[in-house]
């Protein structure tokens, strides 16, 4: 039934929209806030609202709702954008795999389930960057409204939080996840004989510890929760609001005032194989997510003139920052170690095993299908836990020095300086953590799964000091952009990496994991020089898709993209509102984000138009 409720091309083809949301492509950011928007938008019955997804609806699809189903979306081209990074340049020349979600939901229908908040500083830092209204307490108080916290019925005291932190009324129902791999909780008792502490709330700003993240899952059904069942379907009856599937958005029409300002007249898009347009009354909103974004502006003539130019796109705005200041969470995915049989590990590639699956059903009441893992070890340490306070003292001595180096030469930018400037200050806070550990019971190889329980441990900076770029390649908007993270640019990003993973070794090697664990059996005992290491960690990393900052909320003379309005510089009516806007990488994984920022999108493009708010 819901499927009939979407618009159909004539539906929206020469027709005008007050706003048009171009809420499509990939990432946590895309159609995640698109959808969002568009419910608050459409709350307001005065005006129309169109949204535009390139992919599929995806109702009712169980790789969608399944709490595991996301491993079979990687790589399937029905659910997944597959894009490729360029050859890293310091990684060896590696390219790669950013996987992204196709269809209504974006990656909120692909991600890991994983909701967590970033650390108070982390957005505070937002706010000091010159962005006022973008700061933690706003941030808090828009994010819990998005959420409905479903308490457990049988708690673990893995099951930790404060009633004070989460939210109860909100459209996205979130809860612990029943199944978990019984490895986290060793894994935690570790930490603590190595002096971390386990955390009790990590959703009220302080995310330093051990602790088991919520999941967006609904308990009354055991599925995820995400945009599309949230947001969207829930407003999906709305006369105002028109939502078609399998749009490519290939341009924004614009025209010039006589004061040069530009105005967006409509969107461009492809359905069924034609090229069609819908008209913009009020605003155009991007939210394609940051790969798509930028790429969109310039293939409407907004960005670096430089570029526009060389591949002949008529300059409407000459916007150098387009595409710059990209950040993204680089992860080391190559450790795993085998566990023992008949301590009640649970892996994904064992509920693969039906016979595995029935017995464990048997041994207990606390499981019931559906069996479904969730990601739930997460560790959040700082650098001074990591390591000796001479190598800590050194990794940030170095970082000062080479900041120092680029202010004197002018290779780094004011506006760049300042963003380092608020990554120094949290990197020599030994309250605030640098990089994630998380304990893993997922295998990403294809064939056979393992019949042993293994485990990976995958360790991630948090805030990168290197910075990239994500530009159109040519004038076709299917051509994917050429993304470059220049992953490694900046060696403190590998220093701490390393340092990161030696830890993690350190603790799966010690107390009670050491005494569930086999063997590493990746990458074994043939590892263990400092270079050996960082070779390691360098030919074995990937994306954590959090990727930020590439169409940055900044004073447009220190790099910004939009203003804190989040309007587009130059324009009169173009807005972003994805994870793009963000100028800086932060401590979480990102979903919760993204949400909260529709939230308050909401509420300021409702004042500037006088709208009904909620």
């Amino acid at each position: 039934m819901s499927e009939q409720k979407l618009a159909t091309v004539a539906d929206i083809a020469d027709r005008t929209f007050d706003f048009v949301i171009i809420g499509q492509y990939e990432h946590h950011s895309s159609i995640t806030a698109g959808l969002a928007l568009a419910a608050r938008l459409s709350e307001d019955p005065s005006v129309s609202v169109a949204v535009l997804e390139a992919g599929k609806a995806h109702f009712n699809d169980e790789l969608v709702l399944g709490v595991q189903g996301w491993m079979r979306q990687f790589m399937n081209p029905e659910y997944d954008w597959r894009f490729f990074t360029l050859p890293q340049v310091h990684a060896n020349g590696k390219p790669t795999l950013w996987s992204r979600g196709k269809g209504l939901g974006g990656s909120s229908g692909m991600n890991f389930l994983m909701w967590t908040r970033p650390q108070r500083q982390d957005i505070d830092a937002i706010e000091a960057l010159g962005n006022s209204g973008w700061n933690w307490e706003r941030f808090y108080e828009y994010s819990k409204k998005t959420e409905r916290f479903v308490s457990p019925q049988k708690a673990t005291v893995e099951d930790l939080y404060s009633k004070d932190a989460v939210g109860t009324n909100g459209p996205l129902p979130i809860s612990f996840a029943r199944t978990v791999s019984n490895a986290e909780q060793p894994f935690r008792k570790s930490l603590e004989e190595l002096g971390v502490n386990i955390s009790n709330d990590a959703l009220s700003g302080d995310t330093l510890g051990a602790w088991k993240p919520v999941s967006i899952i609904d308990p009354a059904t055991d599925t995820r929760s995400y945009s599309t069942t949230g947001y969207l379907l829930p407003a999906l009856d709305r006369p105002n609001l028109r939502v078609l599937t399998e749009a490519y958005v290939t341009r924004i029409i614009t025209e010039t005032t006589d004061d040069g300002t530009v105005v967006a007249r409509a969107l461009e898009f492809e359905h069924g194989g034609k090229t069609h347009s819908v008209c913009v009354g009020k605003e155009a909103i991007l939210s394609a997510g940051a790969i798509k974004s930028p790429q969109i502006l310039e293939l409407s003539g907004i960005g670096d003139r430089a570029l526009l130019e060389r591949l002949e796109i008529p300059v409407k705005l000459d916007l150098p920052a387009v595409g710059t200041n990209v950040q993204e969470h680089g992860c080391h995915n190559a450790t795993a170690y085998l566990m023992q049989d008949g301590k009640n590990i649970i892996t994904s590639d064992l509920l693969r095993d039906p016979d595995f699956r029935a017995k464990l059903v048997e041994s207990s009441p606390d499981y019931a299908e559906p069996l479904g893992l969730a990601f739930t070890g997460l560790n959040f340490l700082p650098i001074q836990k990591l390591t000796s306070p001479a190598r800590a003292t050194e990794i940030i001595s170095n970082i000062e020095t080479r900041v120092a180096r680029g202010r004197a030469d002018g290779s780094i930018p004011p506006g760049l300086q300042a963003q380092y400037e608020q990554q120094m200050a949290m990197l020599k806070d030994p309250a605030v953590p640098d990089v994630e550990i998380m304990v893993t019971p997922f295998s990403f190889k294809p064939g056979e799964p393992a019949k042993k329980p293994i485990v990976a441990i995958l360790s991630a900076v948090c805030r990168p000091f290197s910075r990239g770029t994500i530009h159109a390649a040519s004038t076709d908007p299917k051509e994917p952009p050429a993304i470059d993270p220049q992953y490694f640019a900046e060696s403190a990003d590998l220093d701490i990496l390393v340092e990161a993973w030696k830890f993690a070794r350190k603790v799966a090697h010690t107390g009670a994991f050491k005494e569930l664990m086999v063997a590493e059996v990746s990458p074994g005992p043939g590892v263990q020089t400092d270079e050996q290491i960082r070779e390691h960690v360098k030919n074995n990393f990937v994306t954590v898709w959090h990727t930020c900052g590439s169409l940055s909320m900044l004073p447009k003379d220190k790099g910004g993209v939009v203003d804190p309005k989040l309007k587009v510089y130059g324009t009169q009516n173009i807005r972003v509102v994805d994870l793009s806007i963000l100028p800086l990488q932060l401590t979480t994984h990102t979903q919760s984000v993204v949400y909260a920022i529709a939230e308050q999108a909401a509420d300021i493009i409702k004042k500037d138009h006088d709208m009904l708010l909620k």
